[in-house]
């Protein structure tokens, strides 16, 4: 079957220029040989992507997705119609070489696009759909992202108790050992209470097991080392959705139980108040 080399660049949506943090929010794959442009963009469940952005109205995201969806399709019907024009004013391109460097030219707009890359495809639809799913599907689904995220809802939670100045990021370490939490109250120096989100609801359950294998071990090490001088809480948000034969829910049920018996406290991360009365605990 014929392969055809194609090209393709990542959509990121990046509103606050300041922070360099930035979303995949769609993948361009231009296939040079047929002079054809493909897309896909995350229109849809967009909430994911403003409690990212937690200052973000959602409006923003809307317009500037919308207009790049717009801008593409004109092209692309520029390029069905073989017109021998620039598209338009603002946006000239090469017509065709060079047309896919200049839409995904680096810009000072809050919709950029990455280095553009190389693949070979026997169906770009496919390749399109795949490249998708790897970048922009999945991007929403890691342990790191949905860990932030649970942090940001932490840190607005403490601010609205006025509890946020009694919690700092800080690493509990000694000379040989080192862990970073996001929320760690200090006296004289010591961790004498700490908070820390914790995402088990990853798609295997293997996962999920080895994730709270890791961080127990780390609990383990630091209270070996008499490092915590205090109580510590895992704000924890396990799998969704389970179906029949899932055994996500096992395996997250199975690590809490292992998390608990290394001494640590858990609160669902839903548990607003229980969150709260843990942190607001007075020092001794």
């Amino acid at each position: 079957m014929t392969r055809f080399a194609c090209n393709y660049a990542i959509v990121r949506f990046m509103p606050y220029v300041e922070t360099g943090e930035f979303a995949n929010v769609g993948v361009l794959l231009w296939v040079p040989k047929h002079k054809t442009l493909l897309f896909k963009l995350l229109r849809k469940k967009y909430g994911r992507i403003t409690q990212f952005f937690e200052e973000l109205e959602k409006q923003v995201y809307l317009k500037a997705m919308g207009d790049l969806d717009a801008e593409l399709h004109r092209v692309q019907g520029l390029l069905g119609e073989g017109a021998m024009v620039p598209a338009n004013s603002k946006l000239e391109y090469g017509f065709h070489k060079g047309i896919f460097e200049e839409i995904i030219r680096p810009r000072e707009t809050i919709v950029r696009f990455s280095e553009q890359r190389a693949i070979l495809s026997e169906n770009p639809e496919e390749t399109l759909k795949t490249l998708y799913n790897d970048y922009v599907g999945r991007n929403f689904v890691t342990k790191e992202y949905q860990e932030r995220l649970m942090e940001k809802g932490i840190k607005r939670l403490l601010e609205q108790e006025n509890l946020g100045k009694r919690y700092h990021k800080r690493k509990v370490q000694d000379n040989i050992y080192s862990v970073s939490f996001p929320f760690v109250e200090e006296l004289n120096q010591k961790a004498v209470r700490v908070i820390k989100p914790l995402f088990l609801g990853q798609a295997d359950s293997t996962a999920i097991i080895e994730h709270g294998g890791h961080w127990r071990l780390k609990v383990e090490q630091l209270q070996k080392r008499k490092l915590l001088h205090g109580p510590i809480l895992f704000s924890v948000k396990g799998p969704e959705d389970t179906k029949a034969g899932d055994h996500r829910h096992e395996a997250f049920e199975e690590t809490l139980h292992s998390l608990e018996g290394a001494g640590i406290q858990l609160a669902a991360y839903e548990e607003n108040r229980k969150i709260l009365d843990f942190a607001a605990q007075a020092l001794h």
